[in-house]
């Protein structure tokens, strides 16, 4: 859930002054990271300490953690999807051609939205602990598995052990396959999924690291993962129309973890997938100069 969220529908319970706080801020937000804590308090006629209190309140150690969180994600929702409504892109006049225009719209801002979440420090972590692991488990239900497999079958062409389990009740016949050098990746955009969750909990207790795809804002697998890479976060659970934005966000970052795991050992890489392509693909040939390999008939 998201800070703005939660200062809406608070998931503790707040003194009044602390309520007032909460409501001056959301008023407020595009000011809070110019002002103080003496300024908060004198414009919700409470205290300094009324305001301190709200972020420990809210999970924080202190105002200046709260502030800037909460500074990003006003920054964050008010950028990209301008033009197109991430939740309900159409409406019944749309032709044709509209809704091939919007739903390019969607693609090209959940890109930029997706790109401007990532965090290079946590894609190197996440990339290098996939290198140093063993076997890497994946984690997912529902459409997500459909990116999971994608990402089992790029990793498997590099000679890499991928164990994806999607199946409900899995988990407690799934921790007989990990090992100590494993690590894993679950995903899960509301970061709330019980399967998901689940199979998170038994990574955790076959002490292996966790890299969770989750959205932004706070949420169990979040605080769970030993790495988070953030996913464009911008459709409601039930009243969307599709994951259009979710779903290529979860394909983006993991072509993304691919790469980032490709360039580490790029020249090997590449010889090894032509090799195995060749050999799992014999006597595949075209007739586009285009498609056909350099130095083939």
């Amino acid at each position: 859930m998201l800070l703005l969220e939660r200062l809406i529908h608070p998931d503790v319970k707040l003194s009044q002054g602390q309520g007032d706080v909460a409501r001056w801020l959301l008023a407020h937000r595009s000011e809070v990271a110019d002002v103080t804590v003496k300024q908060i308090a004198q414009a919700t006629y409470t205290s300094p300490a009324t305001v301190v209190r709200l972020a420990k309140a809210l999970g924080y150690e202190g105002f200046e953690d709260m502030r800037q969180e909460l500074v990003a994600e006003d920054r964050y929702l008010n950028q990209h999807f301008v033009g197109v409504d991430a939740n309900q892109p159409f409406s019944s006049e749309d032709s044709t051609a509209t809704v091939a225009a919007k739903v390019a719209s969607l693609a090209r801002e959940t890109v930029a939205d997706t790109l401007a979440l990532m965090d290079s420090d946590e894609l190197a972590h996440a990339a290098e602990l996939i290198d140093q692991a063993e076997t890497v488990h994946m984690a997912a239900v529902s459409f997500p598995v459909l990116y999971a497999e994608d990402f089992q079958m790029k990793l498997r062409r590099l000679g890499r052990r991928v164990e994806l389990i999607s199946t409900v009740g899995e988990p407690r016949f799934a921790e007989n396959l990990v090992r100590q050098n494993d690590c894993a990746i679950v995903i899960s955009y509301s970061g709330t999924t019980p399967d998901t969750l689940a199979l998170a909990r038994m990574y955790q207790r076959c002490g292996i690291p966790v890299i969770a795809l989750t959205s932004m804002g706070s949420n169990p697998l979040r605080e769970m993962a030993d790495v988070v890479l953030t996913l464009t976060t911008r459709e409601r659970l039930y009243s969307k129309v599709a994951g259009f934005t979710s779903e290529l966000s979860i394909k983006l970052v993991l072509d993304t973890l691919y790469g980032c795991l490709y360039v580490r050992h790029a020249d090997a890489f590449a010889q090894a997938k032509e090799q195995v392509s060749r050999h799992a693909e014999p006597g595949r040939t075209s007739d586009s100069a285009i498609l056909r390999e350099a130095g083939d008939a």
